[in-house]
């Protein structure tokens, strides 16, 4: 309460109290004098004695960089008081008598007395929203403990994960940044462990990527700022040969962070999929096909970081960060199936079997560079990374087909073999300025350079039984290389008004290509914004608009408006077969071209005491749209073949609501988003109005209990050529803590009712088939973690000879 009415008079004094006299400033840095790291948010208030009182005569509160500059003071003798929550406040007298008084550096201790109340009520919040952002604690997510980042966002608001668990915003595919940079890693290869929280921005501005299509969801990997070294050490066991290990190291003292992370993580998961298919003459039943598949996902992760983060001073931080991520991901499948004719009798039937034998490495560095200006709010930051993966393709099949009395079938048992692999390496570049104008105005600008390189080869083999040798089939196989650049720019203004209204405008100009050749016969293939002719030149151009007013102190309301740009991927592109099914074929098409997005939200947030609300009413309209096509291959009508196309376009519109409530030792964060989704192709369409929900309960026991259950359900939607029905499962988990709550036991079922099933229906001409599949079964886990080290432990001598602080109000 102090605080915030410490805040208001603040408020009141920098609006009502300056006058044309007020031509004097002070400035100076504030930091925590043991950790010298600076300090945000700490409260500056200046007073001047009048009849024997202090009276308050302006203040600011710190930024980021912990430098303030405050200015509109009278000359003559003052008193400064510098105030942070948790810390002692420090006073002191001083004479203006020039322009500007450079104050130095301001050390502030903490209060011990407090530190320890807080130690036992302090805790962060499960959930924060704001018209930009929302942010989630990862530390609430118990379910999750253990996993990985996928178990993660399964139970986050408004993302939602496929059978291949790539995770998506409102049917649009999400962009995954750590830290604030792309990666290539796939969410089941980050450790959940690892991230602090996890930040989604649904409709980001012209500051980020134009590719940000489905928004943008940041992984901030964990970071120690409390000085010494500390750390916590975690394993976890369970069914299914399942298994994690990790540690997590800090230390932090003076100038220098250093942070190491490592984590392992292992599973052998036997999944079941299915296939059936029914094929029609005149609408009466002519044959069917039904295939059952057994699979053991045999993946074994493993991932280590060093990061190193030096204050060189007040204004300037490097950090260097790199890390090494390897394993291998196996899915061994043994399929059975057959054929049936009207009468359902078996016409003949077979077996395949597929080994894989597939591994994959990533090492990446990481080199940042922040610099702080005097002026208040001024800053320039600065960041690189490399990164290069590694991936092999490498398999074995055997598949055999028997006729109905048991014979063998023409040119069967067939024997593949599929070589090759994937290295593709990531370069990145980006520079970002922000400047204030004044207190109610800021421009920021940026560019940005990336590049991915990859290098494919995947090479599909028969073996043939005449000449007992394997033939090379091109038409199943690729070779080549894809070279993709995008190089931007951007302007954003920001602009406070009266009557609490903010809005925000930006521009970005992104000059994008891909360039794709093949080995086999030297063509290409590929895009360009803008053309060398310049006849697609618009398309290069992103703006954002942005405009919110704050009704009262609980509520706010605001709108935004952006263009986007979704590039194809990796899997849009790939030519070689993506799927063994004996009767299905996934292929890439590497003429795919980018879609383009057109998106507005509509926004209330709203706060009732215990209850926040966060409300988005949305209009999302895609034109050009990449999308999956299935239709039967050319030289076998029974085999269905499915690639990407660009279609005519894609329209959503609905309302995504957000809450929390907290009661004691009660709280709920839940989501609902109820839409209207239309998908058309120049001669095919598809619309239905759906929903998808997610409900987090928590419950916080006596003596350090917390027990947690997720649910979801994505109700029924469809697809350009069918519909997938409705996946609803639910997680439960229940942590003991212990050691001051610095270490814990947890145990955690995933997928209660073994439920989490996704089933597609494709149903187009004289083929109905339903298919299934599954990315996880439920499972049991107990996770222990335990502290290593104590806060402000600390490796230094008394006589190494510190450098002291420029002043120093708390000695």
């Amino acid at each position: 309460m102090k605080y915030t009415i410490v805040f208001l008079c603040l408020l009141i004094t920098n609006i009502f109290g300056q006058t044309p006299n007020k031509t004097h400033e002070i400035k100076g840095l504030v930091m925590d004098a043991s950790t010298k790291q600076p300090l945000p948010f700490a409260s500056i208030t200046v007073y001047k004695i009048v009849d024997t009182k202090e009276t308050l005569i302006g203040g600011v509160n710190t930024p980021e960089s912990g430098v303030f500059v405050l200015g509109g003071l009278p000359a003559g003798n003052l008193i400064v008081k510098v105030s942070f929550i948790y810390y002692k406040t420090v006073s002191q007298a001083i004479m203006v008598n020039t322009p500007s008084l450079d104050m130095g550096t301001i050390a502030l201790s903490p209060d011990n007395t407090v530190l320890q109340e807080v130690e036992v009520k302090g805790e962060k919040e499960a959930a924060s929203f704001s018209m930009d952002k929302r942010v989630f604690n990862v530390a609430k997510s118990l379910t999750s403990i253990g996993g990985t980042a996928e178990a993660l966002l399964r139970n986050v608001p408004s993302i939602s994960l496929d059978e291949s668990g790539n995770a998506s915003i409102r049917n649009l595919a999400t962009t995954i940044y750590i830290n604030g940079k792309p990666t290539q890693l796939t969410l089941a290869q980050i450790p959940a462990n690892q991230i602090e929280s996890v930040e989604v921005i649904s409709n980001p501005s012209a500051r980020y990527d134009a590719s940000t299509s489905g928004g943008i969801v940041n992984l901030i990997l964990k970071k120690n700022r409390q000085a010494g070294y500390n750390g916590s050490a975690s394993v976890g066991i369970g069914n299914n040969a399942r298994y994690d290990a990790s540690i997590n190291l800090d230390y932090h003292q003076d100038k220098w962070t250093f942070n190491v992370l490592y984590n392992l993580n292992a599973t052998k998961n036997p999944l079941n999929s299915y296939v059936q298919r029914t094929t029609f003459a005149e609408n009466v039943p002519s044959t069917f096909f039904n295939q059952n598949t057994l699979t053991n996902l045999d993946n074994l992760f493993q991932n280590g970081r060093l990061s190193i983060e030096y204050a060189s001073d007040k204004h300037n931080t490097f950090t260097l960060a790199g890390n090494m991520v390897g394993g291998a991901f196996n899915t061994i499948a043994n399929q059975s199936y057959d054929y049936k004719n009207a009468q359902q009798v078996i016409t003949s039937f077979g077996t395949r079997n597929t080994v894989p034998a597939n591994n994959y490495t990533n090492v990446g560095v990481e080199l940042d560079w922040k610099h702080s200006f005097a002026q208040k709010g001024k800053e320039l930051s600065v960041i690189t990374s490399f990164t290069r993966n590694n991936v092999s393709n490498a398999a074995d099949w055997f598949t055999t087909s028997l006729n109905a009395d048991g014979s063998e079938q023409v040119n069967f048992p067939e024997t593949d073999k599929i070589t090759g692999r994937q290295i593709g390496s990531q370069y990145l570049f980006q520079a970002d300025y922000v400047k204030p104008l004044n207190d109610s105005s800021k421009i920021e600008m940026g560019v940005r350079s990336f590049t991915y390189q990859r290098d494919i080869q995947y090479f599909f083999n028969r073996y043939n039984t005449k000449t007992q040798s394997y033939d090379f089939l091109e038409s199943y196989s690729q070779d080549g290389t894809i070279l993709e650049t995008i190089n931007a720019a951007y302007f954003l203004y920001s602009q406070k008004l009266k009557k609490n209204i903010s809005l925000q405008a930006g521009l970005r100009l992104e000059q994008s290509f891909l360039h794709g050749t093949s080995r086999f016969d030297n063509s290409t293939f590929g895009y360009d914004y803008p053309s060398a002719g310049g006849s697609n030149w618009l398309r290069a151009f992103f703006p954002s608009f942005s405009v919110s007013k704050k009704l009262d102190n609980d509520s706010e309301l605001g709108l935004s408006l952006s263009r986007k740009v979704g590039r194809p991927n990796f899997r849009h592109l790939f030519v070689g077969i993506q799927a063994n099914d004996r009767q299905n074929i996934t292929v890439g098409n590497p003429k795919i071209q980018p879609e383009f997005i057109n998106a507005a939200e509509l926004s209330y947030n709203k706060t009732f005491g215990r209850l926040s609300w966060l409300s988005t009413a949305y209009y999302v309209y895609e034109d050009h749209t990449i999308k999956p096509f299935t239709q039967p291959s050319a030289t076998d009508p029974s085999i269905l073949v499915t690639t990407f196309v660009n279609t005519k376009a894609d329209i959503q519109y609905g309302i995504d609501n957000t809450l929390k409530y907290t009661a004691g030792p009660f709280s709920v964060v839940g989501n609902l988003n109820v839409y209207h989704f239309l998908i058309q192709s120049v001669d095919t369409q598809n619309e239905m109005f759906t929903y998808r929900s997610k409900l987090t309960l928590s419950y916080r026991f006596p003596a350090s209990i917390v027990a947690q259950v997720n649910m979801n359900r994505d109700a029924k939607s469809p697809t350009l050529q069918g519909y997938r029905l409705a996946v609803q499962a639910a997680d439960f988990a229940v942590r003991k803590s212990f050691m001051k709550n610095r270490a814990s036991v947890a145990f955690t079922i995933n997928d209660i009712f073994n439920s989490r099933k996704y089933i597609s229906i494709y149903e187009q001409g004289n083929t109905y088939q339903t298919t299934m599949n599954r990315r996880d079964v439920r499972f049991y886990k107990i996770s222990l973690q335990l502290p290593i080290g104590k806060p402000n432990a600390t490796f230094r001598k008394k006589d190494r000879g510190l450098d002291k602080p420029d002043v120093d109000f708390g000695s």
